[in-house]
Order: structure tokens, then sequence, then C-alpha cells
């Protein structure tokens, strides 16, 4: 029986993962991204990991200049983390299109108050770039 695809032509992809560091709890981050100008920002309920074993607190962005709209996920969840390589970062700031982050938002969200540092992430391995492929 002939495969219709290699190995090597099955390749998930996934537009660059951000990480932020803050020592912001969950609601006081929600209240500095709320109160920016540039974003309309909504809590998002249920947001699992792939396998659904664990929950994580959420909120939807959008970037009022274009429309783009992401989540930012915070890391640590109520079993496991979102993404275990990164157990240091708490939060993530991820796409739900195919279409990079815009660089600009990256910008803003780096000089918010109480925001460490936001950066660009290693590509996950398959197994991890499942937890972000469902949130498309």
């Amino acid at each position: 029986m002939q495969s219709l695809f290699t190995a090597s032509e099955f390749v998930l992809k996934y537009p660059k993962i951000y990480g932020i560091a803050t020592p912001l709890r969950h609601l006081k981050l929600g209240y500095v991204l709320i109160t920016h100008a540039d974003f309309d920002v909504v809590y998002e309920k249920e947001i699992f990991n792939f396998n659904r074993e664990s929950e994580h607190q959420a909120y939807l962005l959008t970037y009022l200049d274009d429309d783009t709209q992401l989540l930012v996920i915070k890391n640590k969840g109520t079993q496991q983390y979102f993404y275990p390589k990164y157990k240091q970062v708490d939060y993530l700031l991820c796409s739900i299109s195919e279409g990079e982050i815009n660089i600009e938002i990256v910008k803003i969200v780096s000089k918010l108050k109480g925001i460490s540092i936001c950066f660009a992430l290693d590509n996950p391995n398959k197994k991890d770039l499942l937890n972000f492929t469902q949130l498309q």
C-alpha cells in the first residue's frame, strides 16, 4: 500500500510563540491589558492542553489597529504546563490564526507595566505543538 505522504512531508507548523515573564498575578495582568488603549480584552474560559488534563487561564486579545487576535495563556495550569519546556515562563503569547504575531504587539506587551520581558521561544516539539495547534 502506497502512502500519500512521507513522514518528512507531514510537518505541523505554528506561528512563533512568545514568552512573557512577569510577577503579576492573572487578574492584575488582565487589568493591565484591559486598560491599554490598543487592545480589546476578553477573559477566555476553558483553555485546556491537548489531552484535556490541565486547564489554563487565558485572555483573548484583539489588537485594535488591525483586528489581529491572539491569546495570552497562563503557562502553569491546574495539572501541567501548557509549554513544559519553558516552566520559567509565566504566560505565553500565541496566535490563534496561521499568521505570525504582529511585532508591534510584542513591543507593546514588552513595555506594559509589570512585564519583565516578552521574548520569542523556540519552536515546540511535535508533542508540545499539539497544545498550540488546537487553538486555531
